[in-house]
């Protein structure tokens, strides 16, 4: 089964917002029986399947009549299913609820969860802040007397912060962080990303001069943070640089000398003399030298401290002072600067991320959330009673392994959620379609049968509030309209158009008769080929071919295998059996070397054999890195296609040419039904210009 061109494109995409932008858009640009297509709603579905607005308003008046009429072709079938009540078919309904939930959950997903923390890191990686910290460690899991220490102490710094003490000296002396005995706290300035989720949270809600009114947790203790600085992210910078090498171990006069030679490279520099050409003659960095310096496009926190900050002050062509970094001593002259990609070129990334380290902790706190708002309860007794009794020996993979429930069991409310009960029996029935939920072991039937309960749990809260998409999205009710419009559609054409294609061998047949010159062969040739790697071989084979004695091919061999083979020819060999024993082309050696019919045209074995007698065989030839002997077969001139060998296109041909007929017919009748009208003058207004539409209230969330 197929679905129309029209209906892949309308099924396609996310629908556009058609909030209204002005009176002209409730005008009429068709009819259809006694229903309009307004200019809102033909702007809306044209823009969608042509790039949007902008796309859309520059395509021409002959390309939207088109579409036009493309559309109220549709708008008549789906008018026809509702008269024929298929809305109301079982099945139909079924399928319908199935993609409803579906689409809900996946809405609710990117509405309420990824979609927010998306923009919200986005909004992160477009600032960078400078903070310190003051961390006291407490593993995950630790006991609660030591999480309780760890706390206490935490808040007693706090304490000390507020009434005024530096924060780098409480740093200094009570931070944990290996670090801080040396930089105090300072983190140093960082992007989002950069920090695990729970302190990147916290560290973004502060302003400049703002400690963390409590103690933030992270996998590594309790965090005071202060922020010290906060603006715009300046992206990635280019720069190069001339160093002249330093080490802990450099001597005195090595120093000396360094900085006289990295001054002296300076001055150059501030006389006009080129970067790049002293960067070759002078630079310690031999990775970069022969590049001119330069180290490529770098982000905030990639080098060391001192050579980052200079760098990240700087303008573009603009030239350091001497820089000493634990490398030694630098020049830096930034070449370019490429700042935050757009958010569209991030998404993928950000997206990534996401998954892998907030995703989750998001989902389980919005489900978390709507338990509490839809009263979601788990009855412990019907619980324990469940685990009771299950059977210990099976795993949830067996199809019996609820056998043990009885119906009286089975009967009983599991969950409750939103004023209604869910049944232990339908617990089990939703955990047998849950893939998640298989192979699971009941020798710990109470913990086993808690996380069924809570899997399934969570997936009927997040369903149950996803039920209330329509009224919350305008977007998410148009979806579902287009998408029960498609499925009414596609039964229609199934029964009126489809199902009608009687590809029967006798109206084949007659096709075939009444479109014979369509199915025609060229002028084609079988050829057979034995395809060897030289021509002292090939020669060989044909002398074989041609029955020469054994003497006078042994004296003209080396004792390769195949020569020994070619040793034992007296009497003349078939070309059939030569092709077997001498052909070197795989593909076909195990039909002999026969390619079968094929065009003249395709190579030039067959335009050498087309020219050649039927059954002669040519003279070794070089072919396709190797030399090539080939036999005519037989020649076929080209002729019309006998009804069995254009059986599959005529079939093809056939079903195309009766869809289209019965099409047309359907066409006619639902026309003469449901009249149509087209304004073609109203048509002319679409896409005027600063009319665009507003984004719909779901895209603005």
């Amino acid at each position: 089964m197929r679905i129309s061109t029209l209906m892949t494109l309308l099924l396609a995409g996310a629908m556009w917002g058609i909030t209204g932008c002005g009176s002209q858009k409730t005008v009429t640009v068709a009819e259809v029986g006694t229903d309009k297509i307004s200019l809102q709603e033909f702007e809306s579905m044209y823009a969608k399947n042509n790039g949007g607005w902008e796309g859309a308003s520059k395509t021409s008046m002959e390309d939207r009549e088109k579409f036009l009429d493309l559309y109220v072709k549709y708008k008549l079938k789906v008018k026809e299913a509702y008269a024929r009540g298929y809305d109301k078919d079982p099945e139909l309904r079924n399928e319908l609820n199935d993609y409803r939930k579906n689409l809900a959950v996946t809405y609710v997903i990117d509405k309420e969860v990824t979609g927010p923390a998306l923009e919200e890191m986005y909004n992160h990686r477009s600032l960078e802040i400078r903070a310190s910290h003051i961390l006291i460690m407490v593993k995950e899991g630790a006991a609660p007397a030591d999480t309780l220490e760890a706390y206490t102490k935490v808040l007693k710094i706090l304490d000390s912060v507020k009434a005024g003490v530096p924060f780098a000296d409480l740093a200094a002396r009570n931070s944990q962080d290996p670090s801080a005995a040396t930089n105090k706290g300072d983190l140093y300035y960082f992007s989002g990303g950069s920090m695990v989720p729970e302190f990147e949270q916290a560290v973004f809600k502060l302003q400049p001069g703002q400690v963390s009114p409590s103690p933030v947790r992270t996998q590594f203790g309790y965090h005071l943070i202060k922020v010290t600085d906060r603006k715009s992210n300046p992206g990635q910078v280019n720069p190069a640089h001339i160093m002249k090498r330093l080490t802990k171990t450099s001597t005195p006069e090595d120093s000396a000398k360094a900085w006289k030679d990295i001054r002296a490279v300076l001055d150059s520099l501030k006389a006009g003399r080129d970067f790049a050409e002293l960067a070759r003659r002078n630079s310690d960095d031999t990775w970069t030298a022969e590049q001119g310096g330069d180290l490529g496009l770098i982000e905030r926190r990639r080098t060391v401290k001192e050579f980052d900050s200079v760098a990240f002050s700087m303008k573009v062509g603009q030239l350091s002072d001497v820089i000493a970094t634990p490398f030694g001593l630098h020049i830096v002259k930034i070449l370019r600067t490429e700042p935050v990609k757009p958010f569209k070129e991030m998404e993928p990334e950000l997206k990534a991320e996401y998954q892998r380290t907030r995703y989750q902790s998001d989902y389980n706190r919005l489900v978390e959330q709507m338990k509490k708002q839809y009263n979601y309860s788990v009855d412990a007794t019907a619980l324990a009673a469940f685990a009771a009794a299950a059977d210990t020996s099976k795993t949830t993979s067996d199809v019996k392994w609820d056998s043990t429930i009885t119906p009286v069991l089975r009967s009983k409310t599991l969950i409750s959620l939103a004023g209604r009960g869910v049944s232990i029996d339908s617990v089990i029935t939703m955990q047998k379609l849950n893939p998640e939920l298989q192979g699971l072991s009941l020798k710990e039937a109470p913990a086993t049968m808690k996380t069924i309960t809570d899997k399934i749990g969570n997936s009927l809260v997040v369903e149950h509030h996803a039920r209330l998409m329509e009224d919350k999205f305008p977007k998410f009710k148009s979806t579902m309209k287009e998408y029960e419009e498609g499925i009414l559609l596609f039964k229609a054409e199934q029964e009126e158009v489809w199902n009608k294609v009687a590809a029967k061998d006798s109206l084949l047949r007659i096709y075939h008769k009444e479109n014979a010159a369509k199915y025609t062969w060229p002028d084609r040739v079988n050829v057979q080929e034995i395809h060897v790697s030289t021509d002292s071989i090939a020669q060989l084979v044909k002398r074989a071919i041609a029955g020469y004695s054994r003497d006078s091919v042994v004296a003209k061999t080396k004792r390769s295998k195949k020569q020994q083979i070619i040793q034992v020819a007296v009497a003349p060999i078939s070309f059939d059996s030569a092709a077997v024993l001498f052909n070197e082309r795989e593909a076909t050696k195990a039909k002999k070397g026969v390619a079968g019919f094929q065009p003249v045209t395709t190579n030039e074995l067959t335009e050498k054999a087309w020219k050649a007698a039927e059954g002669s065989v040519s003279e070794p030839f070089a072919f396709e890195n190797g030399v090539s002997i080939i036999k005519t077969l037989k020649k076929d001139p080209a002729r019309t296609k006998t009804y069995e060998e254009a059986m599959s296109e005529v079939s093809g041909h056939f079903q195309d040419a009766e869809s289209k007929r019965l099409e047309d017919v359907w066409q006619s009748y639902l026309k003469n039904k449901y009249p149509v009208v087209l304004h073609n003058e109203t048509l002319k207004l679409s896409f005027a210009p600063g009319n665009e539409p507003a984004p719909a209230k779901d895209d603005q969330q």
